[in-house]
């Protein structure tokens, strides 16, 4: 239990989270960094700028009256302590000679001279009490005059100094802040990005487990977890759609077979008949052939179906004039028509070029004008016809005047083994919109099924109009 709650610990979100905290708390780092660089070396700048120009001014009086002058300013600036400034003159023997220090800073000078130590000034009114006094930062320069005098002159630093200090260990709290608060920040995110993931994979489990009900829970935000549910979610859809298909096929296959199966065994069984001649044993051989060749048509549709399904056709498809498919069918389907009584018309438009396998799309309007002429009842009429749409699309259509298909039916005919009962007296399987919709697809075309043209002479209508729509082949590049 303890391993799962720290489950998110280990999880890209709270990685990837803490990496960005890091990053951020460096960037702040860095950038108040340089906030410090910048107003510590402006403190340092304005007091050697400062103790510069106090420098220039003693060695503007030693040159106008010697070291007395630069004593007697000494002691002018440091009278009443109220200076800001820290003066020490010193004898070559070593005595102080006049300043508001006592000593000189025991600290080795930089090239310039310059100089940086921390000192002692009594505190107002106090002279001998040890707590009236604190340390105190000081930067200046130390001097070597003519005749072995020294001079330090120095500013008292101390404010600008803490205020600095002080800026440094902000930056250091901020940056320690932002780490915290980033990996605060990356368990909040993780914890909830886990908890909607652990969801997603308890329905997962669930659909392991055969149960296909389950959803993955979703809150449509829109955000990448919410898409992975909705793409799971019709993953799961599909799935349950398929093998509720596979169930179904599996019935209608027994269903569709067993019929001419049992037909099958009884005209063997009819033509193994002592009593039998040998015309009628040859009559029911050549009958259980024909049976032979409904289920093996069977077979075949099963498997083509497969193949396309599989995509293995599309490698076949290339440029072709659909006109040349209409044509053909045309010629092969009038006579068929005028055999049953029905009138059979075309009207196909030329010049028209589009991406396809001849074959497939023969078979397809083959499987349209077959059905076409099986359900048109004699005196009706079937007219087949190629021509651009208004949106730039090849459109094939074959309209009859037969009895049609219900809006509800035109959706579940196009799957496998599905057979109307106006349709269980003809022959066939239930395969031939389910491979007119494969080829379709293989194509990325569109079939569509509506109404037909409605009541005509004789009352056959309402009819159906079946349309098999596919884009036009792009320009040859030159």
């Amino acid at each position: 239990m303890q391993a799962r709650g720290a489950a998110f610990l280990r999880t890209t979100a709270f990685r990837q989270t803490l990496l960005s905290a890091a990053l951020f708390a460096l960037s702040s780092f860095v950038t108040l960094g340089f906030v410090y660089a910048a107003s510590a070396g402006m403190v340092l700048r304005r007091a050697d700028s400062a103790i510069n120009e106090e420098v220039e001014a003693l060695d503007a009086s030693f040159q106008a009256g010697g070291i007395r002058t630069v004593n007697r300013y000494i002691l002018e600036r440091t009278v009443g302590g109220g200076a800001d400034y820290l003066y020490l003159l010193v004898h070559p023997t070593g005595r102080s000679l006049s300043g508001n220090l006592t000593y000189l800073p025991d600290v080795q000078p930089d090239d310039e001279g310059r100089v940086q130590f921390t000192y002692r000034r009594p505190a107002a009114g106090d002279r001998d009490d040890a707590d009236g006094k604190d340390d105190r930062t000081a930067r200046g320069r130390i001097i070597d005059l003519p005749s072995g005098y020294r001079l330090y002159v120095g500013l008292d630093v101390d404010e600008e100094t803490r205020l600095v200090s002080r800026m440094l260990n902000t930056i250091l709290a901020a940056s320690a802040l932002a780490l915290a608060l980033g990996v605060a920040a990356g368990i909040f995110v993780s914890r909830r990005f886990v908890r909607r993931l652990d969801r997603i994979n308890t329905v997962a489990r669930r659909v392991k487990a055969g149960d296909l009900q389950p959803r993955a829970p979703r809150n449509f935000t829109g955000d990448e977890l919410d898409e992975l549910s909705e793409n799971f979610n019709n993953m799961l859809d599909r799935v349950e759609a398929l093998m509720h298909r596979m169930r179904h096929t599996g019935d209608s296959i027994a269903h569709d077979l067993r019929t001419p199966l049992t037909r099958m065994r009884n005209r063997l069984d009819e033509a193994l008949r002592e009593d039998g001649d040998r015309a009628s044993r040859e009559q029911a051989l050549e009958r259980a052939v024909a049976d032979t060749d409904e289920l093996l048509g069977i077979f075949n549709a099963i498997l083509s179906l497969s193949r396309l399904e599989a995509g293995e056709s599309r490698a076949s498809i290339g440029r072709l004039d659909p006109a040349d498919i209409a044509a053909d069918l045309a010629e092969l389907y009038e006579p068929v028509c005028e055999d049953e009584g029905l009138a059979f018309a075309s009207e196909i438009q030329s010049g028209l070029t589009m991406l396809g396998d001849r074959g497939l799309l023969s078979q397809a309007l083959a499987n349209i004008l077959d059905n076409a002429v099986k359900y048109t009842p004699s005196g009706g009429a079937v007219t087949l016809r190629l021509r651009e749409t208004g949106e730039g699309k090849i459109e094939f259509s074959v309209t009859d005047t037969g009895p049609g298909i219900p809006d509800t039916d035109r959706e579940r005919v196009t799957q496998r083994f599905v057979r109307l009962d106006n349709s269980r007296t003809k022959p066939g399987s239930g395969l031939g919109l389910s491979l007119v919709q494969a080829i379709v697809d293989v194509h990325n075309g569109q079939f569509e099924l509506t109404e037909g043209p409605g009541v005509v002479e004789g009352g056959h209508g309402p009819g159906l109009r079946a349309s098999l729509c596919f884009p036009k082949a792009p320009a040859k590049p030159d």
